[in-house]
């Protein structure tokens, strides 16, 4: 209880920043597993997730996957998954081709975006006094966005007072933007360390994870922390409560996202 209560502070903390910066939002995940022979298994899992607590839906996702076991450490798995990405309204300032001044805005209606994402994984865990597990995950990541047509309008010709201030936009035009499709490459490493000591049900862990993007020298796009515990029923059943702090700065814009994770797993 002792542990479970260490989480519950974490998450109550996170609770107060995130209010602070009106930013977050709620990650489930529901996922199963089937042990094959050779050291296989194969799994599959769904996801969705909200930002500003439960205003917005922000993705949802399937998918599955397949993993060899090459002795005690080590690990190989290769999945892919297919995602919807919300994007919520956005507007961007537009300015005139040839003055070079602004000339009012561009605003694009929400939309969704299809992604298809492929990982190779390599997997290596160590575990210490018999009680506390180290591994590190190297995953290779491929996502591919398909194109799409997004509704726009456009504001135009804006109007001003006496004293410089912007009183009016003056045109108004609906056009249908086509966005071109794109290809990310990722390098995410992840370094987790979890209490996991023989006849506990409670796994206690933290982890930091990195998203290194290969078309663009490695720049960093994502750094992500996690605290939280998971929590075995009987053999087959387990449930996770977790607290992600994610720094993002990508094509998806700069910004931080806190989130309470919350997560189901069964192995058959």
């Amino acid at each position: 209880m002792k542990r479970f209560g260490v989480v519950c502070l974490v998450l109550l903390v996170a609770h107060q920043v995130w209010a602070d910066d009106n930013t977050g939002g709620v990650w489930t995940e529901v996922g199963v597993s089937k042990a094959l022979p050779y050291n296989l298994s194969a799994e599959a899992s769904a996801e969705y997730r909200t930002i500003d607590w439960f205003d917005w839906s922000s993705r949802w996702n399937v998918g599955a996957g397949l993993t060899y076991k090459l002795g005690k450490n080590f690990r190989f798995g290769l999945g892919y998954t297919f995602i919807q990405k919300h994007n919520q309204e956005e507007w961007k300032n537009h300015y005139g081709s040839n003055s070079g001044k602004w000339n009012g805005y561009n605003v694009d209606a929400p939309n969704w975006a299809n992604r298809h994402r492929l990982s190779f994984d390599v997997v290596g865990t160590k575990k210490f006094r018999k009680v506390l597990r180290i591994s590190l995950r190297e995953r290779y990541q491929y996502t591919y966005q398909a194109p799409r047509d997004v509704d726009r309008m456009k504001l135009r010709d804006p109007s001003y007072d006496g004293e410089g201030n912007l009183t009016s936009l003056d045109d108004t035009t609906y056009t249908v933007d086509r966005k071109s499709a794109k290809n990310r490459h990722l390098l995410r490493s992840r370094l987790k360390l979890s209490i996991d000591k023989k006849g506990w049900k409670w796994e206690p862990y933290i982890s930091v994870e990195a998203h290194n993007n290969l078309g663009d020298k490695m720049h960093l796009d994502k750094v992500r922390t996690a605290v939280g515990v998971d929590y075995s029923i009987k053999k087959s059943h387990k449930v996770g409560l977790g607290y992600i702090f994610n720094h993002e700065n990508d094509d998806d814009g700069d910004q931080n996202i806190h989130a309470i994770s919350v997560g189901y797993s069964y192995k058959f």
